[in-house]
């Protein structure tokens, strides 16, 4: 058995014994610090399988050292050392995944409820949609280590036409003020511009041709005007919801969108009529058309947002929930108000089947989309009615194996691909050495079913290791914080958008 021995000597054997495995910087880092007086913590985990996001098989009896934020090492080491000042945990028999990505949220200024409901859930990192300024300043603070929370890629404000869809959106109606809004998004530190329904082709095509100056991407919904051809084209990163897909794969294109064009748009007294048209989409599909439009999605770049959770919490005409779910009691009084006020009538029979076809629909062309090689990542549209931030990420990942995604492709549209379009594949979206120390323990193995997603034992945030009990203590105080938490400034109580 080898002794115990003090920090420089484990971490001088660790870099002997992984042959190579660890990054020099990262060594230094943790064996001195920031503070020479107060060297990072190390951890060790062992004997979990490892399944690392890359698509390679499954690592059984694999160890991982992390030192604070970083992972030092991946691998197996029959003979590690003994060292008291390192917390080495025994993980025979789960499972460990990167940290879930949820690449469309709303509502993180909740700060005391939404961004821990996310870690304790395994989510730790998510895509805000709508970046209000105090948004910023909650990113500033969980990068500080004061508050628990996700990492953090934020949108700008949503830019929208006239006139505007959600109060507090900025809204443009020339090619100029469109300009001006994307410049304004990079001043304020936004990391991508948010683009919605109702821009026009002007405006739209404004906003893609300034970001394209300004080195940011833009992303959201593709306007209700253009096909997502034109969108694709003009630079758009991600495509959300689903939005025009059905539309822009039917051999009828050009007559629907001549159409949408012939009048004034106005997506909420239009909404049935949408559906309608949708429905005749569905029915004249193409494969041809669907496939050019595929390839060109591809050969861009551009991912796939389906977010759907939330379309099948829409699929009947309403926000289905039950008052008692058991959830409800980790969120603000303000956002159950709000989410009742969001619920409307029931659809009669007829509408309701149509709205299910759609969904179906969608479900079969996302997965047309996945067999071709489109990028699909994870999002649920957090904050809208009864999608629960943090649990609702689990019901998105069997959403996209009903689609047709194997449960290794759910998992990286959660993981390697969200970290892709975030641009952070660097340092994020798998479990390798030099990666942020972000994982989760699962107590079954999400290959086999991806349910086992939710079977949590452990989550791994910017290094801090959140056991069983430590969970339940977060779950505890998000539970009392629901009790007293109101919106942080009233541009951003309500701040999201229904699959926005």
């Amino acid at each position: 058995m080898i002794p115990d021995m003090d920090r420089a000597e484990f971490l001088s054997w660790l870099v002997k014994g992984a042959a190579g495995a660890v990054a020099g910087g990262l060594l230094a880092q943790a064996a001195v610090g920031a503070d020479p007086g107060a060297p990072e913590p190390i951890t060790v985990l062992s004997g979990a399988t490892v399944i690392d996001g890359t698509g390679s098989p499954p690592r059984p009896d694999t160890t991982i050292v992390l030192a604070a934020d970083r992972i030092l090492a991946v691998g197996r080491y029959p003979d590690l050392p003994r060292l008291p000042a390192v917390r080495t945990l025994d993980l025979t028999g789960k499972f460990v995944i990167p940290g879930l990505w949820d690449m469309h949220t709303h509502m993180a200024q909740a700060e005391h409820t939404f961004p821990p409901l996310h870690v304790v859930h395994g989510v730790t990192g998510i895509r805000e949609m709508w970046g209000f300024p105090e948004i910023h300043d909650l990113r500033r603070r969980i990068e500080q280590g004061t508050v628990l929370g996700p990492r953090i890629v934020l949108a700008s404000s949503i830019i929208d036409g006239p006139p505007g869809i959600w109060p507090g959106s900025t809204v443009v109606s020339t090619e100029d003020e469109a300009r001006a809004a994307v410049r304004r998004s990079k001043h304020e530190g936004a990391d991508f511009v948010k683009v919605y329904s109702l821009l026009t082709r002007e405006t739209f095509t404004a906003i893609a041709d300034e970001s394209h100056r300004a080195g940011m991407p833009f992303a959201g919904h593709v306007p209700h005007r253009i096909p997502v051809a034109e969108a694709v084209e003009l630079g758009q990163h991600t495509i959300e919801h689903l939005y025009g897909m059905l539309l822009s794969t039917s051999s009828r294109t050009p007559e629907f969108y001549a159409e949408i064009n012939a009048g004034p748009v106005d997506p909420n007294a239009q909404r049935a009529d949408r559906a309608r048209m949708e429905r005749a989409a569905a029915d004249s599909h193409s494969p041809e058309v669907a496939g050019a439009l595929f390839e060109l999605m591809i050969r861009r770049g551009v991912w796939q947002s389906p977010t759907l959770i939330v379309l099948a919490r829409l699929a009947t005409g309403v926000a289905p929930g039950r008052p008692d779910d058991e959830r409800l009691r980790y969120l603000p009084e303000f956002l159950r108000l709000f989410w009742q006020q969001r619920t409307g009538p029931e659809p009669d029979a007829a509408e309701a089947t149509m709205l299910r076809r759609n969904f179906d629909s969608r479900l079969e062309l996302l997965g047309a989309m996945n067999a071709a090689g489109v990028g699909i990542v994870a999002g649920t549209d957090a904050g809208n009615p009864f999608v629960f931030p943090g649990f609702s990420l689990h019901e998105e990942l069997e959403l996209l194996v009903q689609a047709g995604l194997s449960p290794m492709q759910a998992l990286q549209a959660a993981t390697r691909n969200a970290a892709r379009c975030a641009g952070l594949a660097a340092v994020s979206g798998t479990v390798e050495v030099g990666k942020h120390a972000d994982l989760v323990v699962l107590d079954g193995d999400p290959l086999a079913s991806i349910g086992n997603t939710r079977r949590i034992h452990a989550v791994v945030c910017r290094g801090r290791y959140l056991d069983p009990a430590d969970r339940e203590r977060i779950l505890r105080d998000v539970e009392a914080a629901a009790q007293v938490e109101y919106p942080a400034a009233p541009t951003g109580g309500v701040g999201f958008d229904c699959c926005g």
